[in-house]
Formats: structure tokens, C-alpha cells, sequence
């Protein structure tokens, strides 16, 4: 039993360093982590010494690792993680903070990728400018958790603090060097647009102007991601264009929501979406294998419209940008 045991050790460590980047040490992480020597880390990286059913738990809330060698093929039961959302803004920048630091964990990692079945859009590329990073973390305060900051306020930029705001820029320039492939269809911009036309028809905001500058701010947001998939790079703003690491995907197939998989190291993470901007994630190996089967699935399914694609490019963001269109000339003629 205590040989099995060593095993079962000796496998979970390898998913939990294939977890940290790379210019980390992991035995120092151990250490600090465990309130441990270097030596009592080695000896427990070494499996020398097992780890207590404390410094698992530790590890698996810290590195986002799963611990179930066993239980995981004997039933339909999975563990994720997540964290609890509730009407308190600063709960809220404990989510930001959460999201920010899961992206630059994958940024960090060797042979990282995301892979993303987008029933919205992903919620980085949003992150370019602080007017829709505010709309976006106004929205979702205001409408999904109820907080009583904003209950009794229209949208106002400023009613967003710098340090969300820095969060949300952060993400996006961590996101922007992880190797990705999105899958999209025409339906994948309406959130967003129902968000704006929601806000304009409840009378929150303050002018009309501001409900058609959010909307000229999502023609750029689409320009931009064509501009990146035109060259199969989201670096572009870095004049690092040649680096390919973007690969952009229509789908005819309705998705249904927002599921992602992540490469970090040797580990999968699979993350679905929950509600309507959170997100669950999990490395059991059986949801992780099924996901991943579902979003290859999707994927041969789908038409690439990066690169090359050039025809099937332009006439899908043409379709896109038609809907903001017809978003914008509804609001100029209320």
C-alpha cells in the first residue's frame, strides 16, 4: 500500500509541475507554499517523504490541480474549481485578479495553448480600450451581481477604479502571447450587443452618444481581431506580426456556451462557463478528455478564416459588423 501510495505521489507531482512556468522554482514554491524547508520540499518532490492531506489540499487550491488518481474513472462525479461570486465589488476584483493570474499561469507555461468554443466573444478581446473595459465590469456589477455600488447609477467609466482597469489590461497582454484557436460564429458578438441595447432601452445611460460610442468601439474590436487573424498573430500591436499564434475558426454549428481548454505544460484544464461570466475549471481526466473530443469535434467542423482565408474572412466580419450596424441605427432613430 505505502509503494502505491509513493506512485500515486510521484504522478500528481508531475501534473503539478507541469502547472508552474517556467522561470519559477518550484521547490521554493513548494517551500513557501508549506511554510517548509528546501529540504523537506525536495524530499517530498523527491517522494521520499508523502505529502499530509493538508499540503494536498494546499497545493491543489494553489497550483489548480486536481487530486484524484483513483475516484476519477470510477464514477460521473468531477471536482472544479471556482470562485464564489457575490454583490461586494471587491469580491468581484478577487475575481479579476483570479481570471488574470489562470492566463498568465498558461502564459508562463511551455507549449501552452488555448482552445476556445466562443459562444461570446472571448472576454479579452474586449480589454483593448478603457471605455469597453468599463462597460463590460459596469454590466456585469450592475445587471448580473446586483451590487449595490451601482444599483442606483448609470454607466460612468469612471465609477471604475484604475486597478480593475490595469487588471483587465494585463490579462489581454497575457493573453495576447498564448498560442490560441477560436471558434466563432455569427452569433457569437450578440451578448454583447444585447448588452448595449439593454443598458440604452432601461434608460442607463446618461446619453444617446454614449450607447453609439460603445458601439463604434466594437467595430474597432472587430476590425482588430480580423486585422490579428488576417495575420495569424495577436502581436500585432507589437509589431511582433511574424510570430504566428492565432488561429481564427467559423462555425456553422451553434455552440451553446463558452468552453475552453488549456494546454499548461502536460496538464489540461478544462474551463466552462457559469454564470454568465464566471467560469468552473477542472483537470479531471475524463471531463478534460471529453471536452476536448467535443471541441476537436467542432473544430473539423468549422472553416478557418485565418491566414489565407481571406474571401471567408472578410465576409464574415462583414456579417458582424452589419449587426452593430443595425444596433447603431436603432438607437440613432429612438
Amino acid at each position: 500500500m505505502e509503494k502505491k501510495s509513493f506512485l500515486i505521489q510521484e504522478q500528481f507531482l508531475v501534473r503539478v509541475k507541469s502547472a508552474v512556468p517556467t522561470n519559477v522554482s518550484f521547490v521554493d514554491e513548494l517551500a513557501d507554499l508549506l511554510k517548509i524547508s528546501a529540504d523537506s520540499a525536495y524530499r517530498r518532490i523527491r517522494s521520499e517523504t508523502l505529502f499530509n492531506i493538508e499540503e494536498i489540499s494546499l497545493i491543489c487550491k494553489h497550483f489548480k490541480v486536481s487530486f484524484d488518481p483513483e475516484i476519477q474513472h470510477m464514477s460521473n462525479k468531477v471536482t472544479f474549481d471556482y470562485l464564489k461570486l457575490d454583490d461586494k465589488k471587491d469580491n468581484f476584483k478577487l475575481w479579476l485578479h483570479f481570471l488574470s493570474s489562470d492566463i498568465k499561469k498558461i502564459g508562463g507555461s511551455i507549449n501552452n495553448q488555448i482552445l476556445f468554443g466562443a459562444d461570446d466573444v472571448p472576454v479579452w478581446h474586449h480589454f483593448f480600450h478603457r471605455d469597453l473595459i468599463a462597460f463590460k465590469l459596469f454590466y456585469w456589477l450592475k445587471s448580473i451581481l446586483n451590487s449595490p455600488d451601482y444599483a442606483d447609477h448609470n454607466f460612468d467609466p469612471a465609477m471604475i477604479d484604475d486597478e480593475m482597469i490595469s487588471t483587465a489590461y494585463e490579462m489581454l497582454q497575457n493573453y495576447n502571447q498564448i498560442h490560441s484557436i477560436e471558434i466563432w460564429t455569427e452569433d457569437t458578438i450578440n451578448s454583447n450587443l444585447k448588452q448595449i441595447e439593454y443598458f440604452f432601452e432601461s434608460g442607463f445611460f446618461n446619453t444617446k452618444q454614449d450607447a453609439l460610442h460603445l458601439c463604434d468601439l466594437y467595430l474597432e474590436e472587430l476590425n482588430l481581431v480580423q486585422k490579428k487573424a488576417s495575420r495569424s498573430s495577436k502581436l500585432i500591436e507589437l509589431g511582433e506580426s511574424e510570430k504566428e499564434n492565432f488561429k481564427l475558426y467559423k462555425s456553422e454549428v451553434m455552440i451553446g456556451n463558452n468552453s475552453i481548454l488549456a494546454n499548461i505544460g502536460s496538464t489540461k484544464i478544462a474551463y466552462v462557463s457559469n454564470n454568465t461570466f464566471n467560469m468552473m475549471s477542472t483537470t479531471s481526466a475524463d471531463f478534460v478528455h471529453e471536452n476536448e473530443l467535443w471541441l476537436n469535434n467542432l473544430l473539423r467542423k468549422s472553416t478557418l478564416i485565418s491566414g489565407v482565408a481571406e474571401k471567408q474572412r472578410n465576409q464574415f466580419f462583414r456579417v458582424l459588423r452589419d449587426k452593430v450596424e443595425i444596433l447603431r441605427q436603432k438607437i440613432i432613430l429612438n
